[in-house]
């Protein structure tokens, strides 16, 4: 059987450790501030993003992965006697996914997943990608087992405000304008079976209440979710007094074998903003 490496989107946001330890291949989407064009998590990181839409009042563009660059990480795996499964971000929201599969299509054991989902829920999918690997599955069954989690995983994150929505035109004025006005503060949530975002439920009051509030809504299933691993994330300027508390109140809900903190990458915070706090699991 050939040996099977994972691949996937910059748009995972796993730590650094999970990658190297996993050996996944992270192929990053491209992040444009004017005419200059930087690697997501490789030559630019988030406060880069914040700082620019600060200065300029211009939201930065994301590009997807192009076909000729899986073709290139696709064909050096199938020289090398070795087959891909490679977990994309949700094809609703990128066409990085479809560039996938079109440099897939070249190959015999290149197999793509959409993940429908984005940041570390679609990485909760890449690290199962891994166990199914770890357990010796083949390419196509790894695929097959991932493909059938996606519409289990909760993808669902709180935003401080709709700034950064807004003018990436994912939301109106006339409900930005709504929101800043009554003091809303939206959880967005990932539809697991299309993929696009949609408002979930609205907070009002400080901010800091309202994550506590997010976080133990999460939780308020326990027994309907995988405890093998859930993952606290956030796009920065959260203090560490919240994300102790989420970390807290998901330890005394049950016994986790992970409790992943991530930071997202430029893509995700690109259209979420600081200060976004994200809980993510997939159900059983």
């Amino acid at each position: 059987m050939k040996e099977v490496i994972i691949t996937a989107d910059s748009t995972c946001d796993l730590p650094a450790d999970l990658i190297e330890k996993n050996q996944i291949k992270i192929l990053p989407l491209s992040v444009l501030l004017g005419d200059k064009s930087y690697y997501d998590g490789v030559d630019i990181f988030p406060q880069d993003i914040y700082s620019y839409v600060s200065k300029t009042g211009i939201l930065p563009k994301t590009s997807a992965v192009t076909p000729a660059q899986y073709y290139e990480v696709f064909e050096k795996a199938n020289d090398e006697g070795k087959a891909v499964v490679h977990i994309g971000l949700s094809s609703a929201i990128s066409s990085s996914y479809q560039n996938a599969c079109i440099a897939a299509s070249e190959f015999d054991d290149v197999y793509c997943v959409d993940s429908k989902s984005l940041c570390t829920a679609m990485g909760l999918l890449v690290l199962k990608a891994c166990d199914f690997r770890a357990k010796g599955f083949d390419a196509k069954k790894i695929a097959n087992r991932v493909t059938s989690l996606v519409p289990k995983v909760s993808t669902t994150f709180v935003l401080d405000n709709l700034e950064y929505l807004h003018k990436g035109g994912r939301c109106s004025a006339v409900t930005k304008f709504s929101a800043n006005i009554l003091g809303i503060k939206p959880s967005i949530a990932v539809d697991p079976q299309t993929g696009t975002l949609d408002v979930a439920k609205k907070y009002r009051g400080k901010i800091d209440a309202v994550y506590k509030q997010y976080v133990n809504d999460c939780l308020r299933d326990i027994n309907k979710i995988d405890t093998s691993r859930i993952v606290i994330a956030n796009s920065g300027g959260i203090s560490p007094d919240i994300i102790s508390f989420a970390k807290g109140v998901i330890e005394g809900k049950a016994k986790f074998g992970e409790v992943i903190l991530a930071d997202a990458k430029c893509t995700i915070s690109s259209h979420c903003g600081p200060k976004t706090l994200a809980v993510f699991y997939i159900k059983k």
